[in-house]
């Protein structure tokens, strides 16, 4: 069995992740709420549900880090490949929102992968 980083060892090195993690939060909670606005619901929809789910696995993912949960690490590649195509989806919309939710998904992919020890991989967008 191997000796995992304590608690306050594993703040320090995920303290940019965890930042990067909550404003994406953030940007995609406000971005799936602004989408849902003014009748935009129905042009929006890929773009509420991917900012929704998004939001959530940045919560999730947070929390685990926090905790210092064994598991952490595992979060960090999945909620990079989500942040992409959180980006990708709003990168579709001349919206401001969805704009200030992609650098906001962007940054946190990032932070990600950067702890995680992968290096980002820029790659064609995916289209739906």
């Amino acid at each position: 069995m191997t000796n995992r980083p304590t608690a306050k060892e594993n703040a320090k090195r995920f303290a940019s992740v965890v930042q990067a993690l909550q404003a994406c939060e953030n940007a995609c909670n406000h971005c799936a709420t602004e989408c849902n606005k003014n009748g935009h619901a129905e042009a929006m929809a890929r773009c509420i549900s991917v900012c929704t789910d998004c939001a959530q696995y940045c919560a999730v993912t947070r929390a685990f880090l926090e905790r210092n949960s064994e598991f952490a690490e595992l979060l960090l590649e999945d909620c990079a490949e989500i942040c992409s195509q959180c980006a990708e989806a709003c990168d579709h919309h001349d919206q401001g929102h969805c704009t200030a939710c992609a650098a906001a998904c962007r940054a946190c992919l990032d932070a990600c992968l950067k702890v995680a020890g992968v290096e980002a991989v820029t790659t064609e967008p995916t289209v739906f």
